[in-house]
């Protein structure tokens, strides 16, 4: 009988190996993208799957949000300057006219999943990889072994 420790052990190894080489991506500090007037086209990518609120700044740090949105880690969110003086802000789904003004996309604390639960996702991703890469070379291995016999 296989102890459930030796059952374990390999999602451990990929959960170390995701932790060393850097898979689980933190939450970004500060804002992912940041517009000021003249600025050109400004965008940003998403490392951490979380909300991400469209907030407007003044001179003085206030800042007024334009609600939340959920992002997946990879998406791209930014602002687009437009001839007539606006500010297009987009995210997957979504585009917002602002009028002139400094804005950012700034990740929602209180909505990023603990390191845990970050890195039991990307295990689960790196696993799935693994496995396909497996499946992959298995596949060739066997096409392989079939030519070899239909030859031979």
């Amino acid at each position: 009988m296989v102890s459930p420790m030796t059952r374990r052990r390999p999602l451990l190894a990929l959960a170390l190996c995701s932790a060393l080489t850097g898979c689980v991506s933190a939450p970004p500090a500060g804002p992912i993208a940041e517009y000021r007037p003249g600025s050109s086209s400004v965008t940003g990518k998403v490392t951490c799957e979380a909300n991400y609120a469209l907030v407007a700044r003044d001179e003085n740090g206030l800042r007024d949000s334009f609600g939340e949105h959920q992002l997946r880690k990879g998406q791209q969110v930014g602002f687009r300057p437009e001839t007539d003086g606006t500010v297009t802000a987009y995210a997957p789904g979504y585009t917002h006219t602002l009028p002139p003004g400094t804005y950012a996309w700034e990740v929602v604390a209180s909505s990023v999943p603990s390191t845990s639960e970050r890195l039991l996702c990307e295990t689960g991703r790196c696993a799935l990889t693994v496995a396909k890469a497996a499946g992959i070379v298995i596949g060739l291995l066997a096409c392989l072994i079939v030519l070899l016999l239909l030859i031979g």
